[in-house]
């Protein structure tokens, strides 16, 4: 294997045992009505990937020091990758205190938003973000004109 490809699979690993600290606290966050943005998650995988390639040549050894980090360091990769596979998967409950946070996915992607989805809200989820999330102006407009193509009343 050539050095190029062992730089970006330490990179790519490092990337993801870094990430995987904001998917368990992301995780765990869920139950207290928080979470992490996607700008947190770019930021943090990019030091990931950043610290993975420039520690390269000491990873790279055959001693046992650096053979335990990069087994710790594939460990977190793997929770990292099992971390949003279950964000992705985990269905949006919009029946509960904290659902008004979902609000900004149910709208779109945007850095400051959770990059996890939220699947279509019924019409009780959509009057709870009317009234609930702080909107903006216009995306309170665009909020109202998806509730009427729901077939749902305004709020």
């Amino acid at each position: 294997m050539s050095t190029e490809t062992k730089t970006v699979r330490y990179r790519a690993v490092s990337a993801g045992a870094f990430l995987s600290g904001i998917v368990g606290i992301d995780l765990f966050l869920n139950f207290f009505c928080a979470g992490f943005p996607l700008v947190i998650y770019l930021v943090v995988g990019g030091l990931g990937a950043w610290f993975g390639g420039a520690c390269h040549d000491r990873l790279a050894r055959a001693s046992g020091g650096a053979r335990f980090v990069r087994r710790v360091g594939a460990f977190l990769a793997f929770f990292s990758v099992c971390g949003i596979v279950a964000q992705f998967a985990l269905p949006v409950n919009w029946e509960t205190k904290c659902s008004w946070r979902y609000c900004g996915r149910a709208m779109g992607p945007g850095l400051l938003e959770s990059p996890f989805p939220t699947g279509t809200p019924n019409c009780s989820a959509w009057h709870k973000c009317a009234n609930e999330y702080p909107f903006t102006p216009v995306e309170y407009d665009s909020a109202l004109r998806r509730m009427d193509r729901q077939g749902c009343d305004a709020p």
